[in-house]
Formats: C-alpha cells, structure tokens, sequence
C-alpha cells in the first residue's frame, strides 16, 4: 500500500494505485503536481463522510462489476457481457492508525444481513439501490465505525492493472483443483503466475466454495498485488510505476475530500509496510439458511463482530483474535454444522440443547461439527 501496494479485489487496489505513484516519485520535481492530476481525476461528491481530523483513518474500499471501458473481446475473455449498471461483490474497510505502522483489512461478506433503506437486506444491495452514499451509510450502521473515505475500481482497472505490473502469482491453497466454468476458473493445486484474465477468474468465482472462501482467495489476491507493486518500487521501477498509476486512475473513483496532501499523508503513514504485515481479517459472520421457503439465504453477524468493531474504534494496539481467516479466530457462539443429509438430524439436536445453537449448513462432509463458544451454557 505506499509505494506498493494496495490491491482488492478491486477496491483496494483502488487507493494504492492512486498513492503508488505518489511514492515512488517522492522527492521528484514533479511529484505533487504529478500526483495532483492522478488524484484528481475520477474524484466526485459522496455524502456521509467525516473528516479523520489526524486522527484514525477508515476507507471504504469498493470493487464495482461495472464493464464500462472493456472491449468486446475483453468481454468475452472473463465470460461476462455488458450489463446496465454497477454492483459490488467487494466491500472492505481499511483501517490505518496515525501513530503507527499499522493497517487492518476487514472483508464484508456480500450477503451479509443489514439495514438498508429501512428493510432488512443483503448489505451489497446499497450499492445497487443507492451508490456510494448509500453504502457509506449502510456500513457505518452496520459495523459502527466511521468512514472518512472512500475508493472505488471496476472491471477494466482490475485487468489493466494486472496486465500493467505483469500479472501475479496466485496459489490455490485449496487441496482439490478449482473449477468454475461461470467464472473462467480452471485452476490445478499449487501456485500459478496469472494474468489480469485470469486472475479476476480466480476472485470472482462462485462456485468452487463459500462466499469466506471467495474472500480468502481475494486477500491472497490483495497480497500478491502488493507484492507485486513493491518489487517494482526502486528508481528502476518507476516508469512500470507511472505506467500502472495513469491506467489505474482512469478507472478509480475516490471522493473528492480525498486531496492530494491527504493522499500522500497517507501513503507516508504505510510506507514502511510490507504485504505480510497487513493485519487482514473477515467480519465475524456465518452463513445461515433461509429462514423460510422462498426466502433469501444471509450471511449473519456473530457475537464477536462487535468485540472487533469496538477494537478498530478505538484503534487498539492489539486487536482481538476474532475475525482472522483460516478457521484461526476464536467464536463466542456456540454452532451446529451439518451435511444436508444431516439436516434432520441437526434440528433435532439443536433441539435437545435448548435452541442455543446456531444451524450452519456444511458444503460438503458426512458429520455434525458441534463448535461451542464462551457464551454458551447448558443448562
């Protein structure tokens, strides 16, 4: 994220590209003015913000699925066709501390359950119905932090990027081979250098596993770009730097508080950063089935979502471990998983234990998973 990194899956990228240059041309006649132009280019109105006055530092990072800018063949090269509109399968909150080298990733699952509008719905359908205003709005209610910024990157950006730094190397940590035909994802076990094509596959699919595993492969997806980027941060590096910053621009919206003295501000906080030291975590957040025929399935919070928020609030030093990906976070709720074949068999369980037990329905296996938290208690 400085003179490096900044990747999302599309949202992240989104700030880092606008500050890569900034960095890497640190000390250069040019820079500000420089930087200035790059800044200023997709910038435009977003209601709901609050000015980080020097304190802790919140940005909404976005990746939108607009095509605008992609070529027919481009089209056809990731299997999409053009589609009226911008949606968001992405939503991350970065928090950077001001006195610190510190920053912290936190995924939105795209179905998790919020307040939009007044009705209950998935917190991804903000974007659609009301923009980056009503995002912004939506996720302060829903985590209780607040937003200072805000930064947006669609399609295009994602695969010129890419292309633009030489692709990446992604590695497929899963133990099977990922295939999802939707998406353009055929990937073997083990790590592969992609380009921006296939890359985009690998954070889009869908199909291959849960929408946690969808945000797992876009972190490692956020850190490779990263890693990417700093390879190419040296004197030598610059003209890939330059090229990756003008083509980024052209498909980055930030809002237009978001000055070029606040940009490199920031960029001066993160420079010391490398991709490892990234403190990336998820909401705490569960998969729930529906809660009636015809209903939408929701990505629930847990308990602990609102023992990290208060953390990040705050800016603690050390952050709870809650929220941390790869089954390494520790849950206050207590959850049945359970095989469809098992469904039966789980309800009649969580009856037995007193309706304490939250239902998780398992992609796949042949047994009940009883997790329990601290806060359970039978009785």
């Amino acid at each position: 994220m400085s003179s490096r990194r900044r990747r999302n899956l599309f949202r992240t990228l989104a700030i880092v590209l606008v500050l890569v240059v900034v960095l890497a041309g640190a000390g250069a006649m040019y820079a500000y003015p420089y930087a200035d132009r790059l800044v200023g280019k997709g910038q435009r109105p977003v209601a709901g913000l609050t000015p980080a006055a020097g304190g802790p530092m919140n940005i909404l990072l976005v990746g939108s699925d607009s095509r605008a800018g992609l070529s027919r063949r481009q089209l056809g090269r990731i299997q999409t066709v053009e589609v009226a509109g911008r949606r968001t399968d992405t939503i991350i909150v970065l928090h950077v501390s001001p006195d610190r080298d510190k920053a912290v990733m936190v995924s939105l699952p795209r179905d998790l359950r919020a307040t939009v509008n007044g009705r209950t719905n998935k917190i991804n359908a903000a974007f659609a119905l009301g923009g980056p205003d009503l995002l912004v709005k939506t996720v302060e209610r829903t985590t209780g932090l607040t937003i200072n910024h805000y930064a947006e990157i669609d399609f295009a950006g994602f695969l010129s990027v890419v292309d633009t730094v030489g692709g990446v190397t992604l590695c497929n940590r899963s133990g099977h081979r990922l295939d999802d035909a939707y998406a353009n994802l055929h990937m073997d076990q083990g790590c592969q250098h992609m380009n921006g094509v296939k890359a985009l596959a690998f954070v889009r699919a869908r199909h291959v596993d849960s929408d946690f595993g969808r945000i797992g492969r876009q972190q490692e997806f956020m850190r490779a770009v990263m890693a990417e980027v700093s390879s190419h941060s040296t004197l030598a590096g610059l003209p890939k730097l330059l090229d990756v910053a003008d083509i980024a621009t052209d498909h980055i919206r930030t809002d237009d508080a978001m000055s070029t003295s606040t940009a490199i501000g920031l960029a001066r906080r993160l420079r010391n950063l490398d991709p490892a030291s990234i403190d990336m975590r998820i909401y705490p957040s569960v998969a729930s089935p529906p809660r009636c025929a015809g209903c939408a399935a929701f990505v629930d919070p847990l308990p602990e979502a609102a023992v990290l928020m208060r953390a990040l609030a705050r800016d603690a030093a050390t952050l709870p471990p809650v929220g941390l990906p790869g089954g390494k976070a520790v849950s206050l709720a207590t959850t049945l998983a359970y095989p469809p074949a098992l469904a039966r068999q789980a309800g009649l369980v969580a009856a037995v234990l007193g309706g304490k037990v939250k239902l998780v329905k398992a992609a796949n296996g042949a047994s009940l998973v009883l997790t329990v938290g601290s806060g359970f208690r039978l009785r």
